[in-house]
């Protein structure tokens, strides 16, 4: 029924109100709006859902004035797998109709072309990018197996080997100083600038190619490049404020943080370099709210990714942060439990660690992450975390000031 409500107030250009079928979908959306009105300010919103059955697809969108809660445009689409991107040119384009914006013909060209021919590919690459986001060991080997069998179906997909820059590069950084990684990721990135030089993300992955290696200003200076170009680049502002971060520009890390959130849609990493700027400057009020924030993102994330052991840990600190101890100490149990090995679980558990109070604990838990591969004085130095153990001879051992390399 409220389908029918759908279909019927798109017949004859009527402005009506299907309250049926509105107030079924805001009941279902209320609270993503409520909080995308207001954090972004925007004047619209667009909803929608996306259901596979094999190779079927059915998508549904709708466009709703935050001002009036009417229904600006709503669509349905069913249709088979092979349509996919048919199907977003076409959904970007009647938004910019119902919103009466004209693209210029540098968007309609951008919106007509496609990212590769292989359906399987693109897939590939989609599930990839969920892995990559963790940033664990494991995640980024999956990612990168699932990006290099896209580029192996369809070798002119510039953005998996865009991808493929990015994972190594940052495997490189988070688990193994070894050059080969570097060499790997440089070798993607002159791939993917062959193909299409003019894509965002191809600057993205240099960028995290040089971050990778320390060169934190170079690193800024593209990405902010890429940012001017298309804010919602993935990985993009993540980038910029982990390299602000690492270079000490807490004030331009904390003056971004609303943009940077805005344009990173669901991924919580972003919240990492924001937070960690704001306890660098002992910014206790805006702190806590920010970790609120963080919190809300980090349960719905898991609720949909239980097993995501990265973001266990983020939620336990922030957990701890707030004197929750008891869901503190639970979150990052299970962490542990389900990441035993990992370099960056294990430093976000000596992180939540500190926080408790619990010195040997943390001191334990560093010291595994350095022995899996965690090696960055230029971070953990700064993490206002780690405030706990810095000073300390076993911690200054790990990671001394002035070293790279932590070793």
């Amino acid at each position: 029924m409220d389908q029918f409500y759908l279909q019927l107030w798109n017949k004859g250009g009527k402005k009506m109100t299907p309250r049926q079928a509105l107030e079924k979908a805001k009941a279902e959306v209320r609270k993503k709006k409520e909080w995308a009105a207001e954090k972004f300010w925007a004047a619209f919103v667009l909803t929608g859902s996306i259901r596979r059955a094999g190779n079927r697809l059915r998508i549904s969108s709708q466009l709703v004035d935050d001002g009036t809660d009417s229904l600006v445009w709503s669509e349905r689409y069913d249709r088979e797998m092979a349509d996919v991107f048919e199907v977003q040119d076409e959904i970007a384009r009647k938004i910019a109709e119902a919103l009466r914006v004209q693209l210029s013909p540098q968007e309609q060209e951008a919106l007509a072309v496609k990212p590769t021919e292989s359906l399987q590919a693109y897939d590939l690459y989609l599930r990839g990018k969920s892995f990559a986001r963790r940033l664990t060991r494991q995640d980024l080997e999956f990612a990168l197996q699932m990006f290099e069998n896209a580029v192996g179906l369809d070798p002119t997909f510039a953005l998996a080997h865009a991808a493929i820059a990015n994972a190594c590069a940052q495997f490189h950084y988070h688990y193994e100083r070894a050059q080969g990684w570097i060499g790997r990721a440089v070798s993607a990135t002159q791939k993917a600038s062959a193909i299409r030089r003019d894509l965002p993300e191809v600057l993205v992955a240099e960028g995290w190619i040089l971050y990778a290696e320390g060169q934190y200003d170079q690193a800024v200076s593209l990405v902010r490049q890429v940012i001017e170009r298309k804010p919602d680049t993935e990985g993009a502002y993540y980038l910029l404020l982990r390299a602000l971060f690492a270079s000490g520009q807490y004030h331009e890390v904390v003056r971004l943080g609303d943009a940077a959130l805005e344009a990173s849609g669901g991924d919580y990493n972003v919240y990492v370099p924001i937070t960690n700027a704001l306890g660098a400057l002992s910014k206790k009020d805006a702190l806590d709210k920010m970790r609120q924030r963080e919190i809300q993102a980090l349960e719905t994330h898991i609720r949909t990714v239980p097993e995501d052991a990265r973001a266990r840990t983020l939620l336990a600190g922030d957990y701890a942060s707030l004197g929750m101890v008891e869901a503190a100490e639970r979150e990052a149990s299970l962490a542990i439990s389900l990441r035993p090995n990992e370099a960056i679980v294990l430093y976000n558990a000596a992180c939540v660690f500190c926080q408790l109070g619990k010195k040997p604990e943390a001191l334990a838990a560093i010291q595994k992450a350095w022995d899996a591969g965690f090696r960055d004085p230029d971070w953990a130095r700064r993490d206002p975390d780690l405030a706990l153990l810095h000073g300390d001879p076993e911690f200054e051992k790990l990671y001394p000031a002035g070293s790279r390399e932590g070793s």
